[in-house]
This record gives structure tokens, C-alpha cells and sequence, in this order.
């Protein structure tokens, strides 16, 4: 195979894992993980695509070209598989969880999960650092950020244009700078005072912009007084947490790294 797929112009992996209802599955492995890290080094260039209920350690990700996840599609994925692959349809997904480096990466015990007494005793220790929150937390990096992903164009966020005013509105210019159109998801994530106790970003909103190629567009994000608050056990209701805060407008999702974010600050 390795011989054949030196001789092709583009090899295509298609790797898949299932559950089911009542049931987890062993690990994170897709099913052709070694085929792939074995052919794919050959091949002068490759796409995988990727059918899974969830996330997939996907050790080969370095060594092929593009890779393309659709989860659990319908009978029609074909089409939309290469619709997507050719260029015919702009890609603007972004991942709904956090892809990991390793089985575990998130270090959940056996009383977390599945938990003790045959599964049917689990301890909740971990409160909320749970997905991208633990790896901010613990400076951990996986293989793929909760809330990113890629386009055929490329998006800027003005970071000047950044404001949070009075209202607890939060707006940013986003511009496609590439040549085609396509659509980009901003997301908004909130870091409460540190006497709250809560996690270090949060997720409170996520808009979609289409934009044609030059375009800018003016993104808005409106929170609310449950955005702004925490849980209190004593009181048994929301309560409104005072400090300064910082919002976060991210174009990569949970993925904070060079000019694909911007952040405002404001004491409430």
C-alpha cells in the first residue's frame, strides 16, 4: 500500500468509531490509527476524515494534510464530505469538545469515572475543570482546542475596536482578509473576579458572521445578570459576583494564542 499511495496525488483515509446507547467505548482510538501513521508519510498529500460520537486521540495528525471531522453525519455525507474536500463548500464548523493528547489527559479518577459500587457511586470532585477549563487551568495542550477550526479564508479581528460598554454590551470588528467568502464564529468568554471561584475563562456566547472576501462586519454580544453571576449554596440562587472582569473575544475558540483574540476589561 505504501508503494501505491507514492504513485496517487491525494490518499484519503476514512476512520471511524461508534457507541452506543448504555455504553462507552474502551478508549479513544479510532479503528485504522496505525494504517494511517504508516502510509500517509508516503502519499504527496492526504485528507482524513473522521467519523466519531466523540473525541479521538488522532496521533497521526502531524503527518497528514488536512483532516476533517463530521461526527455522526447522515446518508448524505458523502456528498458533503467532498463538497467540503474540493472546495465546493467553505468549511466553518468549530469543534463542540476538546480533542485530547492522550487517553485520560484530563487525569479523572476511577471514583470520577465511571465510578465506584459498579459505576452507580460517582464523586463530582473536579467542579468545573472539565474540558478546555482543565487545560487552562493545568497549561495543558491537546491535540485540538474546543471551538476551533479551519476556513479556506482567513479572518482578522480588529483588536482596537474591542469595547464593553455600560449596557454589558461587548463589540469587535472581524474582517475576512483572505480572497474568498466564508463564514468565521467569533466566541465571547468571561473571566470573573478571583474571589468568585469560577473558572479562569468561560464560554457566554458564540456568533456566526458570513463574510465576503475584504468584508468587516461589527460583531455584538449582549450578557446578561446570570453571566455575570455565581451560585450560591447558602442563599440558594444566583448571585451577582462583584470585581473586575475580563471578556475575552477568541476567533479560534478556546485555543488563546497569538492575534486570534482580544481581550476588554471592566470592573462591575
Amino acid at each position: 500500500m505504501q508503494a501505491l499511495a507514492s504513485k496517487v496525488d491525494v490518499c484519503f483515509f476514512f476512520l471511524a468509531t461508534s457507541s452506543s446507547e448504555g455504553g462507552d467505548r474502551a478508549n479513544l482510538n479510532l479503528d485504522a490509527d496505525s494504517y494511517v501513521s504508516e502510509v500517509a508519510p508516503f502519499c504527496a498529500q492526504s485528507v482524513a476524515v473522521v467519523t466519531t460520537p466523540g473525541a479521538v486521540l488522532m496521533p497521526w495528525a502531524n503527518q497528514v494534510d488536512a483532516i476533517l471531522v463530521n461526527f455522526m453525519p447522515g446518508v448524505a455525507a458523502a456528498f458533503a464530505t467532498m463538497d467540503v474536500v474540493v472546495g465546493d463548500v467553505n468549511p466553518s464548523a468549530r469543534l463542540p469538545i476538546t480533542m485530547p493528547m492522550v487517553e485520560n489527559q484530563e487525569g479523572m479518577t476511577t471514583e470520577q469515572y465511571p465510578g465506584l459500587d459498579d459505576a452507580h457511586n460517582s464523586s463530582y470532585t473536579e467542579k468545573w475543570a472539565f474540558g478546555y477549563r482543565y487545560y487552562h487551568l493545568h497549561n495543558e495542550q491537546p491535540r485540538f482546542w474546543f471551538g476551533d477550526g479551519l476556513s479556506y479564508t482567513d479572518f482578522t479581528l480588529e483588536t482596537d475596536s474591542l469595547s464593553w460598554n455600560k449596557d454589558s454590551k461587548i463589540t469587535a470588528k472581524v474582517t475576512n482578509a483572505g480572497d474568498s467568502r466564508g463564514a468565521v464564529v467569533p466566541q465571547l468568554y468571561l473571566s470573573p473576579p478571583a474571589a468568585c471561584d469560577e473558572p479562569l475563562f468561560m464560554l457566554k456566547g458564540f456568533e456566526k458572521l458570513e463574510l465576503d472576501a475584504g468584508e468587516s462586519q461589527t460583531v455584538t454580544f449582549k450578557l446578561t445578570d446570570r453571566d455575570l453571576s455565581t451560585w450560591s449554596v447558602d442563599a440558594f440562587d444566583w448571585a451577582r459576583c462583584s470585581g473586575n472582569y475580563t471578556a475575552r473575544v477568541s476567533l479560534a475558540g478556546a485555543n488563546f494564542g497569538g492575534d486570534s483574540y482580544a481581550d476588554v476589561t471592566r470592573i462591575i
